[in-house]
């Protein structure tokens, strides 16, 4: 599964599957690229990370990228929500 893409290297840019996001370090790093407009992660790759790694797991992974540099986890949530399209999921 496509999970994102990222431009660099040229030409060809890079295919991130599951493989390639095993853990929160990963993550942060792909989030990283994303900040900067070389990445975009595709809906099916927000629903694997999500279903891998927990709302909560992304969050801590955007505290350290500061991507979304939301204050809150249910903001994270939303702006999560907005990458996907989607109405954001309910933080319980």
């Amino acid at each position: 599964m496509k999970i994102a893409y990222r431009i660099y290297p040229l030409p060809n840019g890079t295919i991130y599957t599951e493989d390639d996001m095993q853990t929160v370090d990963d993550v942060v790093r792909l989030f990283d690229y994303c900040q900067i407009l070389e990445a975009n992660i595709t809906k099916e790759g927000w629903e694997y990370l999500i279903g891998k790694f927990g709302m909560n797991g992304l969050y801590e992974a955007d505290m350290r990228s500061e991507w979304f540099g939301c204050d809150s986890i249910e903001e994270f949530a939303e702006a999560v929500a907005g990458e996907m399209g989607r109405k954001a999921p309910v933080m319980e």
